[in-house]
Formats: structure tokens, C-alpha cells, sequence
């Protein structure tokens, strides 16, 4: 599927091929369907950004790896994790360093039961936010804490014509990804489809030497 220009950074291609080449480049492509609050995701993206992108980095470059935010509903909370994934994916395509987003993703992931549900049910959304944006800011110098905050913070008083379903600075991003899941039928976390379509094969419990094993056979 394809990836919007203003979601640059969700994208991660691996080995020669820079990322300004990639669109014509002949890439495989494999998008990963994760939640930031689920253990599964948090287990595949690791072994995916810590083990199988390192291993690959001196390769063809004929892999793509794309961030594909898997909303789950039942964790209020996936949707203020994801908000920030999407506030720092502005901020790391705007600086031309689509690293920054993996990297507070991979940040993020470590730290995911710091915002699942017990350990957010009793502060407000804009402290949930707040906690977020700090994170962000620790990844890098680059993440300004302060601007990624603005990006998420829901206003406390109505809007001038009176509106109270404000939303944030996200809100419309947010939706655009979602879409994009339903567009696939994806439904659960983690899911990896490759080249377009669903992969079940590929699974959260694979090591690093499972994958690179089966990308050699289905990636070249």
C-alpha cells in the first residue's frame, strides 16, 4: 500500500539504496502493523529495528520496512501513545531525519507498560502527553519536548464557535492512518504484510536469524 508523502518517516529502507531513491528503486516492501501498548508489537519491533535492520544494513538494499500504527481501542491509551508516534514522525521528517521516529518508537516500545492501562488511569490526557513528549525529548536534542507537547495538548475551554470535540494537532493524521488498517482489514497487532498482502507466516516470537533466513529466501 502506498505511504503519503507526509508519513515520510514511517518509512525505513535498508541497505545501499538511500531513501530518496527509493521509489524507484524495485523494493520489497513490509509493513508492520504494531501497537505501541502491545507486548507482541513491542517484541517484533525490537528484534525488527534492534537485530534485523542492523544485520541487513550492508545488504542490496531491496527491503523496505514500513511503521503502519495499529490503534487498539480496548487500551484507552494506544491512542495517546500513537498521537505522539505521529507527533514525532512531523518532527523527524521535517528535520530530514526519519531515524528520529524509529528511534522514539524503538524508546517508546522499552518503555510501554509506563503507559498501558494501570499506570495511566488515574492522570489527565494532557499529563499522559506531557510524559510522552518528555520521552520524545530524551531520544534526541532534535525532538523539542516543548513543540512535540503543542503538537498533542487538547485544549481545556471551548473553541471560539463554541466546539468542545477539539481534538489536537494529530487528530486528522490519526485518522488518515486508521483508515489505512481498515482499508486492509487488518485488525489485530501485530500483522505483517508483505508486498501487500498479509503474512501470517512471519510471527512476533521469530529471533532475528529466523527472519533473516526467511528473507533470504523471500526477499531477493
Amino acid at each position: 500500500m502506498a505511504l503519503a508523502p507526509k508519513f515520510a518517516a514511517h518509512r525505513l529502507v535498508v541497505g545501499e539504496i538511500s531513501a530518496a531513491a527509493a521509489p524507484a528503486a524495485p523494493l520489497h516492501t513490509i509493513e508492520l502493523f504494531l501497537d505501541y501498548v502491545c507486548p507482541f508489537s513491542a517484541k517484533l519491533f525490537q528484534t525488527v529495528y534492534g537485530g534485523v535492520v542492523p544485520a541487513l544494513r550492508s545488504g542490496s538494499g531491496r527491503v523496505q520496512f514500513i511503521f503502519r500504527h495499529q490503534v487498539q481501542p480496548w487500551h484507552p491509551s494506544s491512542t495517546l501513545v500513537h498521537e505522539a508516534g505521529l507527533a514525532v514522525q512531523r518532527a523527524a521528517a521535517a528535520a530530514g531525519q526519519p531515524a528520529l521516529f524509529w528511534d522514539f518508537s524503538a524508546a517508546l516500545f522499552r518503555e510501554q507498560k509506563a503507559y498501558m492501562d494501570v499506570n495511566v488511569v488515574n492522570e489527565g490526557r494532557n499529563a499522559t502527553y506531557r510524559r510522552l513528549a518528555t520521552l520524545a525529548g530524551s531520544v534526541s536534542a532534535q525532538l523539542d519536548a516543548a513543540a512535540i507537547y503543542k503538537e498533542l495538548e487538547v485544549a481545556g475551554t471551548p473553541g471560539a464557535d463554541g466546539s468542545v470535540n477539539t481534538g489536537n494537532a494529530v487528530t486528522n493524521d490519526l485518522k488518515l492512518v486508521i483508515k489505512a488498517g481498515r482499508l486492509v482489514g487488518v485488525h489485530v497487532s501485530p500483522t505483517v504484510l508483505v508486498d501487500g498482502l498479509v503474512n501470517n507466516e512471519i510471527s512476533s516470537s521469530w529471533t532475528t536469524e529466523q527472519w533473516l533466513e526467511w528473507l533470504e529466501k523471500n526477499a531477493v
